[in-house]
């Protein structure tokens, strides 16, 4: 992959605050200072996964470790050591204090069963208050056939302590909480040792992990209390787009429609993403599209917010923006029978009127229940799926196409 096409963001490893760099852990009255940096997984539901690493020399034994700076509001019940050899017996004294410089932090004293010297101690914990989450601003050309698309992580730190040149790591999907608020440690271990075997290659790009992608931010960064950073997290110049009118509607053709029924035309736009391009070589994250287009006069205007799912790399985009305002449609039920048994026949005639001074292509797409069979019809009908079929029509500028069609369902 060119170094433009790489992830300036990556996503999963753990941060940790300014309250973590002063770190300390007090053993047998002495203290201990840390041996690296803070690093923070974090997801996008208000929870961080931190690692310390703490550079304390304990000998095999039994040892009472104080821990200090620690976030107030950590899940108290996921500190775990990380340590080969090294046995969490038990966690108390937790106590919470104000710093001048990083704000509310806890201190906790652990029971430690040593089984071989230790040089550097790893701990690991979760804690509320940081969080992130996806936007994209997507500015169409005006012909509508390509855009530029920039993607972006928006990291927020609520959680009442700062976190100075700290590695953040980002990951997208959706984990399992669980009804309780308390975590299984064995489960934790698992997922930070997973982490440490692949820390190495998520430096400057994406990277699958288990179920999900993690995105690494390529330089530390600092974010201090009630602070959110934006970071670019994917971009293309040039991504091929289509423009799309849809007029669809779900029927039971089994009824009776004595009026006419005049329904919007929605608009969305496709971005094409084959693999090997600039934009469809990396997974996307699920957040909002800000779609933008520069009106005759050269201003930019919004044209409409939608959101994404979580979508793999080589998958195309549909991102929907609104209704037309010139392109309307009526639907006509034009006859309706009952021709014997179980099934049901139905006419319809729709409509398309188009104001504006540019002709437009329109989908049509019905949806249908049962077993169902399009009779006749003056459109070509394309099957989607067993519950969808679409016919495409040409509608001129100023002017009017018409629909017409019969179905016979079985339910």
């Amino acid at each position: 992959m060119k170094a433009s096409n790489k992830l300036q963001g990556v996503l999963l490893s753990l941060l940790l605050p300014a309250g973590f760099m002063s770190l300390a852990v007090l053993a047998d009255g002495r203290a201990g200072s840390a041996a690296a940096g803070p690093s923070l997984t974090v997801y996008p539901d208000n929870l961080a996964l931190v690692r310390r690493e703490l550079d304390r020399a304990l000998a095999p034994g039994s040892h009472t470790v104080r821990i200090e700076g620690l976030p107030a509001n950590l899940d108290r019940s996921s500190l775990i050591v990380l340590n080969r050899g090294v046995t969490l017996i038990g966690a108390h004294g937790f106590r919470t204090y104000q710093d001048a410089a990083s704000g509310p932090g806890a201190s906790v004293d652990v029971e430690l069963e040593v089984e071989r010297p230790v040089e550097t101690l790893r701990i690991a914990f979760l804690t509320s208050g940081l969080s992130w989450s996806a936007d994209y601003a997507m500015v169409v050309a005006r012909n509508d056939a390509t855009a530029r698309l920039d993607g972006y992580a928006n990291v927020m730190n609520n959680s009442g302590t700062a976190y100075e040149a700290a590695e953040f790591q980002l990951l997208a999907g959706q984990i399992q909480r669980g009804a309780s608020p308390r975590y299984r440690a064995d489960a934790l271990m698992s997922a930070a040792r997973e982490l440490d075997q692949v820390q190495g290659a998520l430096a400057l790009q994406g990277a699958a992990f288990g179920d999900y992608h993690l995105y690494t931010v390529s330089a530390p960064l600092s974010l201090r209390t009630g602070e959110a950073r934006r970071i670019r997290l994917v971009g293309a110049a040039s991504a091929e787009t289509e423009k799309l009118y849809t007029f669809g509607h779900s029927i039971n053709y089994r009824q009776q429609y004595p009026e006419p029924m005049t329904q919007p035309v929605v608009v969305s736009y496709r971005v094409l993403r084959p693999e090997d391009s600039e934009l469809g070589g990396v997974p996307l994250p699920a957040g909002q599209v800000r779609v933008y287009q520069e009106d005759d006069s050269g201003r930019l205007q919004l044209l409409g917010i939608s959101p994404i799912a979580n979508t793999p790399k080589g998958k195309d985009l549909l991102i929907t923006i609104g209704y037309a305002f010139d392109i309307v449609g009526t639907r006509t039920q034009v006859d309706y029978s009952r021709p014997g048994g179980n099934v049901y026949e139905s006419a319809w005639k729709v409509e398309l009127r188009n104001a504006s001074d540019e002709d437009a292509t329109v989908q049509v797409v019905e949806r249908l229940s049962g077993d169902w069979t399009i009779v006749e019809s003056s459109h070509t009908p394309e099957k989607l799926s067993a519950g969808a079929v679409r016919f495409q029509l040409d509608v001129p500028a100023g002017g009017v196409a018409t629909l017409e069609y019969k179905v016979s369902v079985r339910p």
